[in-house]
């Protein structure tokens, strides 16, 4: 793994000249710790509207960073280099670089491609920092491996299964240490913290017991880093999770009817059609003064059924009747022949559904049209596009 981890350690570093871009709107989200002797279960916490460790450089809120100073209720520390904060010591755990361990992060189980100032949060998302291996140098045994992932639910009825789903983070990178994450289904993890340890199967699932009150499950494989989900049980008149003995438990509540439009994938029929993807932070007709182009690309994208396989942009300028597209894999700008949006080269941004993008500087002048283009893992992709919500037009200058 001490390629992998090179990967972390120098594109992270390198990425981290990425931080600073966009508003800070706040976002609810969870945070979780894995430290070689301290840890925390995921908290959910609401991101602030920006954040000074050193009383001097300041980031955004929403971001990786904002959410852990709440989570952990400031108790980290580091330096401000290259535009972002880099965590040295968290929850009294000290890891400097040098060390043979360092602090790094994953957001919804995908590697980190910026520094923690550099990487904006939305709703939802789930950030893991966790003491990973420093390659550079012998010392303290750290994780060695990539994050071992877990879906569980945070409440359950004492002694009734429920099935819990572990997942393995894998990340390769390309010759500039761009890191691209895939997920998978982990077999023969071990899930501790119920009535039993239970081992899950070839797709990743288990069944888990667990007692009346509260429990945290713990997913350990290997070198992995572990994850742990928090949780109470009850049978909703035995005294715990606030609830009173002897009174009569809620009536249950009817499962929600499921939804489907006959061909997305939902309720067992057939997915003929991707889900639908709009872009987020540029309006549609937006007008941009120069020198204040924005930097950040996102958007989302709504449930599919068969799963999201990857995510497509694609961004053309005009500049006076000069064109051009930009290209991913060289993350400039290359001009066209013929103008269009059509003419312009689609690269992938991952396969989060809340997905961003951080360009190298701020757009320049010109009028742009941004287009996003949803795969799932049925094959269907989007087919066409709608002004306003898959595809924007904005000027700059």
């Amino acid at each position: 793994m001490k390629h992998k981890t090179l990967g972390l350690l120098v594109g992270g570093l390198a990425l981290a000249l990425g931080a600073g871009a966009g508003p800070a709107v706040a976002a609810n989200v969870t945070v979780e710790v894995e430290g070689l002797q301290q840890t925390l279960a995921p908290t959910a916490v609401t991101t602030p509207g920006s954040i000074t460790k050193d009383g001097t450089n300041s980031c955004d809120g929403n971001t990786a960073i904002g959410a852990l100073d709440v989570a952990v209720k400031g108790n980290w520390s580091g330096s401000y280099s290259y535009g972002t904060y880099s965590v040295e010591t968290l929850l009294g755990e000290a890891h400097p670089f040098g060390s043979g361990a360092y602090w790094t992060f994953y957001v919804n189980g995908n590697y980190a491609n910026q520094g923690a100032c550099g990487i904006h949060v939305v709703d939802g998302d789930k950030i893991l920092f966790y003491a990973g291996d420093d390659p550079f140098t012998a010392g303290e045994a750290a994780y060695a491996g990539e994050p071992v992932l877990l879906d569980a639910p945070t409440t359950a009825q004492p002694g009734v299964p429920f099935t819990v789903t572990a997942k393995d983070a894998n990340t390769t990178f390309d010759a500039d240490y761009t890191g691209t994450t895939t997920l998978s289904p982990s077999a023969g993890a071990t899930v501790t913290g119920g009535t039993a340890p239970v081992t899950t199967g070839a797709d990743g699932t288990a069944r888990v017991t667990v007692a009346g009150g509260p429990y945290t499950l713990v997913v350990k494989k290997g070198n992995r880093v572990p994850a742990r989900i928090a949780g109470c049980a009850t049978t909703g008149s035995d005294g715990f999770c606030g609830t009173v003995v002897g009174q009569p438990a809620p009536p249950a509540q009817p499962a929600p009817p499921c939804v489907t439009n006959g061909h997305d994938g939902f309720c067992n029929t057939k997915d003929t059609v991707a889900a639908n993807a709009a872009i987020t932070g540029i309006s549609e007709g937006k007008k941009y003064a120069k020198g204040k182009g924005p930097r950040q690309l996102a958007g989302k994208v709504e449930a599919d059924g068969s799963g999201l396989k990857d995510v497509l942009v694609r961004l053309t300028r005009n500049d006076h009747g000069k064109c051009a597209t930009y290209d991913g894999k060289t993350e400039k700008f290359k001009t066209i022949k013929k103008c269009g949006a059509t003419r312009g080269v689609w690269f992938s941004v991952g396969a989060d559904a809340n997905w961003t993008y951080l360009l190298p500087s701020k757009l320049g002048r010109g009028r742009y049209v941004l287009d996003v283009n949803v795969v799932d893992k049925a094959g269907n992709r989007t087919q066409r596009l709608a002004r306003g919500t898959s595809r924007v037009v904005f000027t700059v200058g």
